[in-house]
Parts: structure tokens; sequence; C-alpha cells
């Protein structure tokens, strides 16, 4: 079953870190000529996106079963893994062989998946459903 809240979420971040990562990658290798190099970071760009709708689909895939604290370490395999596997790719086919743009990648699949995982969660909930009815209970 798809969590279309997690795919939203996960798709909406993925989409943010890919604007910074233009950023940084725009800055650092074509001293900030982005219209010169606008096809290669659109590429950049869709790969973060792509990297946070695919982040959102495999919200139920275990790879360290458990309960607990393991769910934490299961996310953080999870989005290391997902990162490693886009960042691979961008990395071979890059013509600039950027490392850094593959360190961020790894990276961002992890935050990706811990802030997909977190805004899903009960706790998350409780806490943005706390706040609403406090502030409802502030008004009466």
């Amino acid at each position: 079953m798809i969590n279309y809240k997690r795919l939203i979420i996960s798709t909406i971040t993925g989409a943010l870190l890919g604007i910074i990562c233009i950023i940084g990658v725009g800055s650092r290798l074509f001293a900030g000529d982005y219209l010169g190099n606008i096809v290669y970071l659109l590429g950049i760009w869709m790969s973060r996106l792509v990297l946070g709708v695919t982040i959102g689909f495999v919200g139920e895939f275990v790879i360290v079963p458990g309960i607990s604290w393991k769910k934490w370490i299961n996310v953080s395999i999870r989005g290391i893994f997902f990162g490693l596997l886009f960042s691979t790719t961008v990395l071979l086919i890059d013509p600039y062989f950027n490392f850094m743009t593959f360190g961020a990648g790894i990276t961002y699949g992890l935050i990706i998946d811990l802030v997909a995982t977190f805004l899903t969660g009960e706790k998350a909930a409780k806490l943005f459903t706390r706040k609403k009815t406090e502030k409802e209970e502030k008004k009466d």
C-alpha cells in the first residue's frame, strides 16, 4: 500500500535538497554560470527529485527487522543505500567526476528518508495534533 503522505513529503524534500545541490554545484564548478550549464544542473536536480520519489515508495522496505530503535537504523541504512545508488549513477555519467556531489547524494538520501519517516510517524502526528488542540483550547 502506498503511503501518499510519505511520498509527497519525500518528493518535496528531494526537490528542496536538489535546489541546494544546484546552488552548490553551480557555484563550485561553474563559478555561478547557471544558465550556461542549465542542462547539467537540471539533471542534478532531477536525480535528487527522483531519489525523493523512490524513497517515498520504499517506506515499507525493511532491511533490519525488529522494533523500537531498530526502526531508525533501518531508515538510515535504507536512505544511505538509495542515496549511494543514485549518487553512483550520477558520478559514473558525470563528465566532471564530482565527488562532492556524490557525497551530497548519499547524505541527501539519508536526510530524505529520516524526514519522511519522522513526519509520517505516530510521534509527529501526536506533536502536530497536540499543538492544534492546544490552540483551540486557548481560543475557548
